[in-house]
């Protein structure tokens, strides 16, 4: 097997560099991909969002978070997942800023994407209560709250999909729709449901691949750096697994599906906080969340905070801009700017 430990500084990084891009190429053609497939199949946009894009876009963190279970990097593990929580908040904003004339809040009246953003608060406070009690109960190494966490995102589909989530309110002065194309999958006419199954997979291996090298990569660095395995995680490996979420979600939004921008992220974070279970599987150290030090959980506050913010914004509905995004667009930025400061202060 590869050591990437003994390779240089800055091959690593061109390493590092070449599978985020390969990230970008792949996991944006596997979003489309799924979008095509599940709009075939006459899913509703918010469970598309969260279900079929939100699982597609989730691979490089898989990939990157059980590669790096396996060489038994714990501060990277939960860095890349409670970072990339973080970071897909503020693709949002960033979104909100490029692409929307408005607050991206306002746009997204639907009070399933609230049911969505307190089950993710939620979910992360439950990742912090057992990293911070140090996973008292455990089988064979796997902690109880990582089952929890992913029970927790299984109820959270169903409560999506079924019948037992109903609206209980309406919202007023909703804005009018789009008239852009809705669907997306105008060039994907032509192809067959097989030849879209096989681009897919593709994509796919592309991906798995890429995410190997971006673990193996970003903890050589965190090494070769010193700038440890959490801000490694949250400030480079996060921001590279990240990407496919902002393609995706720019596109969703330039067509006009505001609910379908907003589920993906929201879906994708909620996936993201239970992936500690697959990744508590391939740790064989222990209890994954009694390893991770007080970095990454600064990172999963970090998380909780900017969600909280955008949660705000979607119970306010005020548009209200600045700079040409959103009030509550803007302090998610300024906020997790600080809160990188703080992660490299507590390196």
């Amino acid at each position: 097997m590869l050591k990437f430990q003994d390779f240089p500084l800055w091959l690593n990084l061109t390493l590092f560099a070449g599978a985020a891009f390969l990230v970008w190429m792949a996991g944006t053609r596997l979003a489309d991909y799924a979008d095509a497939v599940a709009t075939r199949t006459g899913l509703s946009k918010v469970f598309l969002g969260m279900m079929m894009l939100g699982i597609a876009t989730s691979l490089p963190e898989l990939v990157t978070t059980v590669t790096a279970s396996i060489i038994g990097n714990a501060a990277l593990v939960s860095g890349n997942l409670f970072g990339g929580v973080a970071l897909q908040v503020v693709v949002l904003a960033i979104v909100d800023l490029l692409a929307v004339r408005g607050a991206l809040t306002y746009f997204a009246p639907r009070p399933l994407l609230l049911f969505h953003g307190v089950m993710l608060l939620l979910l992360l406070a439950l990742a912090l209560a057992g990293a911070s009690a140090g996973e008292p109960l455990a089988l064979y190494g796997v902690g109880l709250t990582p089952l929890i966490l992913l029970g927790g995102y299984v109820l959270t589909l169903r409560m999506s999909t079924g019948s037992d989530y109903l609206p209980r309110w309406k919202a007023t002065d909703e804005p009018p729709k789009s008239n852009a194309n809705d669907s997306g999958t105008t060039r994907f006419e032509r192809t067959s449901n097989r030849r879209l199954y096989l681009f897919a997979a593709f994509a796919g291996a592309l991906l798995f691949v890429a995410g190997w090298v971006l673990a193996n990569a970003g903890d050589a660095l965190a090494e070769q750096t010193a700038l440890g395995a959490s801000f490694i995680g949250v400030a480079l490996v996060a921001s590279s697994t990240s990407l496919p979420e902002l393609s995706t979600t720019l596109a969703a939004v330039r067509r006009g599906n505001h609910e379908m921008a907003v589920s993906n992220i929201l879906g994708t974070n909620c996936l993201e906080v239970a992936l500690f279970f697959p990744s508590d599987l391939f740790y064989r150290k222990g209890p994954i969340l009694a390893a991770i030090d007080r970095s990454a959980m600064f990172a999963g506050t970090l998380a909780m905070v900017v969600t909280c913010v955008f949660v705000i914004g979607l119970l306010e509905r005020r548009n209200r801009t600045v700079l040409g995004m959103g009030i509550d667009s803007l302090i998610v930025i300024i906020v997790y700017i600080v809160g990188l400061a703080g992660l490299f202060y507590l390196r």
